[in-house]
Formats: structure tokens, C-alpha cells, sequence
């Protein structure tokens, strides 16, 4: 029997890429890279750069952050490092496609000082503040940025003085401070209310951004205290009430409104152009408007006011007294060209739509399936 010995250049393109792909890319490269002007070119393919998986030792490790990665950097999108590799790999280049790093064989605490940006937010009411939140966040000595965005239930008012003594503290770094926090405080038993200048007194020697407050006090015995900072930066609020009538909310595109009192006409006349990219909006209110609609006399004729939410997408009435079903599902109060979810207690949508017999398009439902 003859045999016969065939080397790797002797293979056809087609047959060593299905070879390749079945090898490691990082052995790969490391094998390949620079032998030949068509190995080199397989190496450097964008299936064999785009996900790196690095565990290699010291004599490899310096040959990638000198020679290799310097020259295929812009084609990875993800990264697998060790901790102990990864600070040399992510310095050895930019990497301005990658998108995904993984780690292995860490512990969260050696992650955490590594972090230089931070984001942290939730739209649910939280009681793990104390004992979870903050000590997370004391864990990122090197943040320079954070966002922080959350609703706490706690016996005592989150203030600058908080912040500064209990979290800033532990962040030298630290120059860039996004963020909504509403402590929610049961006050039934009280009438010792911090006022909103008690609270903005505590931010005097602030080195952040401007700050605003605002307080509510509701019937069910809780109190809702609101810092945040200014302008507003968040695509979320939570409990916005009549106290914030008069600012501008420019980014929030999801809207929880909730008070004791009416909004009226006017406030959503307001909200319309406080919150122009808004598109998902709950209203939980279920107390009757007084003042339904703007009226302006012009030759002896009433010219009603229309709204107008040009991005509205979702809206949500489930909680809302039928003045406020009235307020944006006729058509002649509100304009709503993209709505196109709703959410509403079936006895309201009858009243409003006449048993169903009004027009679809006076009801703004014509774009509801």
C-alpha cells in the first residue's frame, strides 16, 4: 500500500476553514498568525477574531498583547478573560466593537474595583437599600459615574447629607451623578414633616449636578420624598404627582402618575409638553376632575383646547376615575395618533363609547387592535 503524506498548504480553502472552525480561534491565532500570507489570512478572518476566549500562559499572554491583538482589535465583539489576564489584554488596544466581556475565575469583590461606570435602577419599591444597595455600591472605590435610579421604603429621608456621609464617602473618583431616589416614609403617626428646603439645605456644598425636590403627603398615612437631579435624565418616573407641575421631564418615556388630587385639564395640557417623547403612560387617580377642559371665547364662539401626545404608544386606565378615560379617549380633548394598547376596566370603555356604538375614531381607539 502506498502511502501518502499531505501537507497543510496542499489543502484546498474550503477544507482547512472547516478545519479551523472546529479549533479554538485563540489557538488559532496564536498558531497561525504571521506564518504565511494564506494562513495568516485565515487566521485573521472575522469568525476567528469576533469571540476570543483567553486562558494561556504568560509566554502566550505576551505574545497576543504585543503582536496579535494590536492588529485585529477592531473585529472583536466579545471577550473571555481571566481576572489576573484581564487588565493587560484591555489595555493592550481599544476595542471599539466589543460589546461583551465574560469572566471566569473571579470573585464579584475583585470585579467591583475595577468599575469606573455604574448603573443601577429598578421601577419597583425596594426595602434592601440598606442592607444591599449601599453596601454594593461601597464596593466601586474607582467609580467615576453613576446612575442611580430607585424607589426605598425606609424609616428616615435619603438627603445629600446621606449620600455624602454614607456612599460618596467611598468614592474619590466620583464626578458624575445621575439620579432619581423617592424615599417612601409611613408618617401616619407624625405631623413633623421635613419640608422640601429642609431637604434641599442638605445639598448646599453639593459638588454634582443641581438638585430638585419635591414632597407628597398622601392620605394612607405614607409620605413620598423625591431628590433628584436636574435637569432630568431619567426615561422613568414613578409616582409623579401634581407637585411637579411646572418642570420638564424631557427624556421620560414611561409615566406612573398617582395622587389624591384631580389632575386637571391643565396639568395634562402640561404634561404634554413636559414629557414630549413620552410613550407608555399609567394613571392611578381616582378622584373626579373639577376643571375637565380649557375653554377659550373667540367671536362669540367656545374654542376647546386640544392635547396633544404625538408618541404615546401604551396607555394604561385601569386605575383612573372616568374623567380621565373622558380626558384622552375622546377626540376632541386629546390627540393620540399612535396609541395602540390600552388598558381599561370594561364598564368605562362602555360609558365612553357609548355602548360601543360611537365612532372608533372619536374614541381615539382607531389605531387599537
Amino acid at each position: 500500500m502506498n502511502c501518502r503524506t499531505a501537507h497543510l498548504l496542499d489543502l484546498s480553502d474550503e477544507i482547512l476553514l472547516i478545519i479551523l472552525k472546529k479549533l479554538d480561534s485563540v489557538d488559532v491565532l496564536y498558531s497561525l498568525f504571521n506564518v504565511n500570507n494564506r494562513l495568516d489570512q485565515m487566521a485573521r478572518s472575522i469568525n476567528n477574531t469576533k469571540f476570543l476566549n483567553f486562558s494561556m500562559n504568560n509566554v502566550q499572554l505576551n505574545r497576543f498583547c504585543c503582536e496579535i491583538l494590536p492588529q485585529i482589535h477592531h473585529n472583536i465583539v466579545e471577550l473571555t478573560l481571566e481576572i489576573f489576564s484581564m487588565e493587560r489584554i484591555l489595555l493592550a488596544c481599544e476595542y471599539p466593537n466589543l460589546t461583551v466581556i465574560v469572566l471566569t475565575n473571579f470573585l464579584p469583590g475583585i470585579l467591583l474595583q475595577y468599575l469606573t461606570e455604574f448603573s443601577l435602577t429598578s421601577y419597583l419599591l425596594t426595602y434592601a437599600y440598606d442592607c444591599r444597595i449601599l453596601s454594593l455600591l461601597r464596593r466601586m472605590p474607582n467609580l467615576e459615574t453613576l446612575t442611580f435610579g430607585l424607589d426605598i421604603v425606609r424609616s428616615s429621608v435619603i438627603d445629600g447629607l446621606h449620600l455624602n456621609e454614607e456612599l460618596f464617602i467611598h468614592m474619590k473618583y466620583l464626578n458624575k451623578f445621575i439620579f432619581h431616589i423617592c424615599t417612601v416614609l409611613r408618617t401616619y403617626q407624625t405631623n413633623n414633616f421635613l419640608t422640601a428646603n429642609d431637604i434641599k439645605n442638605t445639598f448646599l456644598n453639593w459638588k454634582y449636578s443641581s438638585v430638585n425636590c419635591c414632597i407628597d403627603h398622601f392620605s394612607d398615612g405614607y409620605s413620598y420624598y423625591h431628590i433628584y437631579s436636574t435637569p432630568f435624565q431619567m426615561t422613568h418616573f414613578t409616582c409623579l404627582s401634581n407637585s411637579f407641575h411646572g418642570q420638564d421631564f424631557l427624556y421620560v418615556t414611561n409615566l406612573w402618575l398617582f395622587d389624591g388630587r384631580p389632575f386637571e385639564h391643565d396639568f395634562f395640557e402640561w404634561l404634554s409638553q413636559a414629557c414630549p417623547s413620552l410613550k407608555h403612560l399609567l394613571i392611578d387617580n381616582l378622584t373626579p376632575q373639577a376643571n375637565k377642559r380649557q375653554v377659550t371665547i373667540i367671536d362669540d364662539k367656545q374654542i376647546f383646547s386640544k392635547i396633544s401626545y404625538l408618541h404615546l404608544f401604551k396607555l394604561n386606565l385601569a386605575e383612573a376615575h372616568i374623567d380621565y378615560v373622558e380626558q384622552f379617549l375622546c377626540y376632541t380633548n386629546t390627540y393620540l395618533p399612535t396609541l395602540h394598547t390600552l388598558a381599561i376596566q370594561y364598564d368605562k370603555l362602555v360609558t365612553i363609547s357609548n355602548n360601543f356604538t360611537n365612532d372608533v375614531k372619536q374614541i381615539n381607539c382607531n389605531q387599537i387592535k
